[in-house]
This record gives C-alpha cells, structure tokens and sequence, in this order.
C-alpha cells in the first residue's frame, strides 16, 4: 500500500484512491471485476483511484466485501486525508507577513518546544499551524490584538512586543491553568486568606508554587506561574469566569521573593476590590480609570503586606537603620524581613546593597 509522506505540500498527499490501485495489483484483480464486486461504475472507480473522488461509506462497505479489509479501514483513510487536505489548504493562507511573526516570538516558540506542546522539527509553516491553534487565532499577527487586553500589570520602563505580550496572554489563557476551584472566591473570607498568605511566605521554600497553588484553590484562585519572555514585561494576569472563581497568574522579570508577594497581592487586590465585577477580564490599561485601579490594587498590597500606620511610625522612627529592628517590625506584621527589606529600598530608603542576601530567590520550575 502506498506510504504517506511527511509534510503540508499538495503534491505530498496520497489520496486513500492509490490504496485501492495498489491492492488491485497486489491481488490481480481487474478494474472491472473490482467495480462489478462494489456495485459501481468502472468510471467511478476509475475517479477514484485517480483522487477525483472520494470514499464513501457505501464503497467503503463494498470494499470490505471484496478485499476483505473492514470499512472502518477505508473511511479513517479517507478521513485523515480530508483532515491533510484541509491543513494543505490552511496552509496555503500564510503569508510572509505571518512568517515573520515566528521570528518576533521565537522566545515564546523555544519555550513551547522545550516543554513539548509542538515537535522541533516543524517546518515554518507547520509551526504557524500549530501556534495558531495553541493560541486560538486564525493568523499570528492577531497577536498584537491582545496587548492591551485582560487584566496585566506591566512596567512602564521596558518596551513592550505587542505579539510576545499577546502571546502570553493566550497562554495564560489556554495553558496555565492547573487547577479547577470548587469553591467561588467570597470576600468575607479576605482576612483569613492574607494571613494563611503570611504563614506561606514566612516558610523557607525556593519554589513556593505548589503550595500556594493548593492554598488560594480552597478560596476560589486557580493559581500558576507562566515564564517571562522579552518584550512582554507582564507581571500579572487575572480572570473572573462565571461561577466567581479567579484564574490568576503571576510571571517575574526576576525572582526575588518580595517582588514575588508584591504582585500576588496586587492581584488579589484586584479581586477584593471588585475590579473583574463581571466574568472577562479586568481592563484596557491605556484607560484612566483603569490607572486608577492599578493605584488602588497597588495601596492593597502595600497595606496588606505592611499596615499603613504602623509602618509610618516604623520609618518616622528610624527603624529602618537597624537589622534587629527591621526584623522585629516584619515580625510584628507576621511577615518575613525580606518584605520590610524590599519596601525599604523601592521607596530609596535604604541602597539596594543593603541586606540584599536576606531576600530569597525563588527558583521557578520549568
């Protein structure tokens, strides 16, 4: 029987019509005799084997009774070539243009192969195909579509990809989530969770993943942590579906651990204050009002990790030049130095030198 090739070429795809010539050879069976046995014309026959026309199920059925070989055979070969045809003609709609796009997210691609969701050894245009699907688009340059889409927290003082930053967007979308909640976020349950939040991050854990992931899934947060890609400076991403359990996702430029619980509880501020009222995504942030929110899910985190007032009298105070104080207020607000440490020198009130190595580095799993 005739032997598929590997590609997307119209001259590469073997329609299931050559089998049927092939096994008329093998067992010296006429063109005629094989139609009389099906019950069609020779002509008909004929179209077929030349991949004018398909298999039906009634031929399918015929063949089975005259080459003994069973229908479900026939039909699932001229399945697959419908589906090769129709990637044939797919593939026939990229362009250059869209080409071009591979090489713009090449970061993201390496990623992808690494983890094995697309094969190495893709052609350019079998690697459109693949992404196309991966991320939900009928053309890459729809990526740049998403920039400014969802719920991201971005910095201001890196350049942004439009296609990298949509392209992780549709990842988080499509592939991060790990978990399903059972339970729908309620935010009578705030308080309980900031502090289940402290004990975590007092823990010595390189990786702290796991176990918050199990943690915010018992209050509604499906929670993971996608990589950081040049040109999509995200820090994070949050979703509300309709039973009002949150996706969030959290991505670092780096990995010190302050940064790390900073963004979580910009997320979560997010979520408390009611920013995803609605299942979607939070919002355009080249909207004011969305500024805004971002100010305010920022005041969350700051006040959350550290209380406002104690920590004002805690810098009013000098406390600040001193380790043994540092770690006694952290201690105070059941939080670990590094937070007190990490707030201290963004706000320039301490070099960045200064207890540095008291700051874990988080190492993410691939």
């Amino acid at each position: 029987m005739a032997e598929k090739k590997r590609g997307i070429s119209r001259d590469l795809l073997i329609h299931p019509g050559e089998t049927i010539g092939d096994l008329i050879v093998e067992r010296d069976i006429a063109q005629k005799e094989l139609a009389r046995r099906v019950g069609i014309s020779e002509a008909f026959l004929s179209d077929v084997i030349n991949g004018k026309k398909d298999i039906s199920k009634s031929l399918a059925r015929g063949l089975e009774y005259a080459f003994g070989v069973s229908s479900s055979f026939w039909l699932n070969l001229q399945a697959k070539y419908d589906a090769e045809l129709l990637t044939v003609n797919e593939a026939e709609t990229i362009t250059e243009e869209e080409k071009a796009v591979l090489k713009t997210i090449r970061e993201v691609v390496g990623y992808l192969r690494k983890k094995h969701v697309i094969p190495s050894d893709l052609t350019k245009e079998e690697s459109v195909l693949s992404l196309r699907r991966i991320f939900g688009v009928s053309d890459l340059r729809n990526l740049k579509h998403f920039a400014a889409d969802g719920a991201f927290r971005m910095s201001r003082s890196v350049s942004v990809v439009p296609e990298v930053t949509g392209a992780w967007l549709c990842m988080c979308k499509t592939m991060a989530v790990k978990t399903e909640p059972e339970t729908a976020f309620s935010r009578d349950n705030t308080a309980e969770l900031i502090c289940e939040l402290k004990k975590l991050m007092c823990k010595e854990r390189k990786n702290p993943e796991p176990e918050l992931t199990h943690l915010l899934e018992k209050y509604g947060i499906a929670f993971s942590v996608m990589p950081h890609f040049r040109g999509a400076p995200v820090q994070g991403f949050i979703s509300k579906k309709k039973d009002d359990t949150f996706q969030m996702v959290l991505t670092l430029r780096g990995s010190s651990a302050d940064i790390f619980w900073f963004s979580l509880m910009h997320e979560l501020g997010h979520i408390v204050n009611g920013d995803l009222a609605r299942q979607g995504y939070l919002m355009d942030m080249n909207d004011p009002a969305a500024e805004r929110k971002e100010q305010k899910a920022d005041q969350f985190a700051s006040d959350t990790l550290l209380g406002k007032s104690d920590y004002s009298r805690f810098v009013s105070e000098h406390g600040y030049k001193n380790i043994d104080t540092i770690k006694s207020f952290a201690k105070s607000q059941g939080v670990p130095p590094f937070i007190v440490i990490g707030r201290l020198q963004k706000e320039k009130k301490i070099p960045y030198s200064y207890y540095s190595d008291l700051k874990p580095q988080y190492k993410w799993a691939d």
